[in-house]
């Protein structure tokens, strides 16, 4: 029995092992494809359950003895991660961890389960039919949840408030809901460019995706979303050049067509105009300090970096700390350095984050802040380079270019928000980015579709 007993544990481990592995392309398709349309009843509780079974998975195999097989760069991403998670552990530290610092290192939390979530799912190796299932499931459901939102709710909210109703999803947060399904529509597109060779109606489906995720997007009103087809048409068309090279004059004629016919479809939309209107009359109209009156969301976002741009001239190197932006505002606003717009919102909650990720981290966290950002998007943005141009797989080359569309995305929503400060987009964040770097590390194994 004594000589039995450690293989009884060895055999138990494994079998545990694995059925967590064996669940993993169903919690990370669920988890992806639900976060618009169903985020505290099915993604919260999915990626929460897929963070603590990681977490799980690797004391078993670490106990086990066994090495992670993700190599040196797997290595260096978690450290990347680590480090992202630590540096706002200090910069909260500095403000001794007060109330306000404790409720924002919340947040943090994605990045740090982020440290596992890599070596966890390289070792799942998760075809990537899922990751482009999931995404597509993610672009329908945006668009069917704003089809219902628009007209169930719109009239009613237009009635009351004379103003045009914008799709927010489940969360009731426009503006994530719009950059989510926004990503969710481009990156279906290019799935529908990868499938369309071999499986033509998989391909339709994908465009019907696309579509849908476009209508959430154009139906949250999110303008800064929709700075971002551009940039998707682009990278799709630089796969599409690659994979087929003899044909690149034919796709440059057809990238032209498909931006003039954007653009002829964007002007014929009224609250598309609108919103571009409004957004010039917020810029030309724009006054430093009390000129800018609330509702006026361009004026404010000046405002708040102004303030936030103050507080790291104070404090260049770890900045104000962690979650004292809102303290900052109220404070700058009494002195009659900033418009009172910015503690008029929410109620006199008052503006919590500086709409701006770059900005936010030079106040919050200085200089070793930003920097630790830049890294969270660039390291993982070069490897997803070289795995498009480098990798001879033309399913793996996909997954880099999907790589590329998830971090330009979120590199151009940090310009207009703060989108690393909610959970909602943060978590989202972490989720692909470790899943398509997982499956890029993971390389020769990897299947194409």
């Amino acid at each position: 029995m004594n000589i039995l007993a450690p293989l009884s544990e060895r055999l138990s481990r494994l079998g545990t092992e694995r059925g967590i592995l064996a669940v993993t392309p169903l919690l990370l398709a669920l988890s992806a494809a639900t976060i618009n349309v169903a985020y505290y009843e099915v993604h919260g509780p999915t990626l929460h359950s897929l963070m603590l079974l990681s977490l799980v998975w690797l004391v078993l195999h670490l106990r086990g003895g066994q090495r992670l097989e993700m190599g040196r760069l797997g290595y260096l991403l978690s450290a990347i991660f680590l480090v992202y998670a630590v540096i706002a552990v200090v910069a909260a530290g500095t403000a001794g961890f007060n109330t306000d610092a404790l409720d924002r290192l919340d947040h943090f939390s994605y990045f740090l389960a982020g440290v596992f979530l890599i070596p966890f799912l390289v070792a799942a190796r998760v075809r990537p039919i899922w990751f482009w299932g999931a995404v597509a499931a993610a672009a329908l459901l945006s668009g069917l949840y704003a089809y219902w939102e628009v007209h169930a709710l719109g009239p009613a909210f237009e009635q009351a408030t004379g103003l045009d109703y914008r799709a927010g999803g489940s969360k009731g947060k426009q503006i994530p809901f719009g950059d989510i399904a926004t990503l969710a529509a481009v990156l279906s597109a290019l799935a529908a460019c990868v499938y369309y060779p071999r499986r033509r109606l998989l391909a339709a489906l994908f465009v019907i995706a696309a579509l849908g995720g476009s209508y959430a997007s154009f139906a949250s009103g999110t303008r800064g979303a929709w700075l971002f087809f551009p940039t998707g048409i682009l990278v799709i068309a630089l796969y599409l050049m690659q994979r087929y090279p003899a044909h690149r004059r034919q796709l440059l004629a057809a990238l032209a067509a498909l931006a003039l016919a954007a653009g002829i479809a964007l002007v014929q939309s009224e609250q598309i105009r609108d919103r571009f209107a409004t957004a010039i009359a917020e810029v030309t109209s724009y006054a430093e300090g009390d000129g800018v009156q609330p509702g006026n969301s361009l004026g404010e976002r000046f405002e708040m970096w102004r303030a936030a741009w103050m507080a790291f001239e104070g404090h260049p190197w770890l900045g104000i700390g962690v979650g004292q932006l809102n303290a900052h505002f109220k404070q700058a606003a009494d002195d009659g350095l900033i418009s009172q717009a910015i503690v008029a919102f929410n109620d006199g909650e008052g503006h919590t984050h500086a709409h701006n990720d770059y900005i936010h981290a030079l106040a919050t966290r200085g200089l070793i802040g930003l920097g630790s950002l830049l890294l969270l998007y660039l390291v993982p943005l070069g490897i997803f380079a070289r795995t498009a141009l480098m990798q001879p797989d033309p399913g793996l080359r996909a997954i880099g270019y999907a790589g590329i569309l998830t971090i330009l995305a979120y590199t151009q929503f940090s310009l207009t928000d703060s989108i690393l400060l909610m959970r909602i987009t943060a978590g989202y964040f972490v989720l692909l980015t470790c899943w398509l770097l997982a499956m890029s590390l993971a390389g020769r194994r990897v299947t194409s579709p």
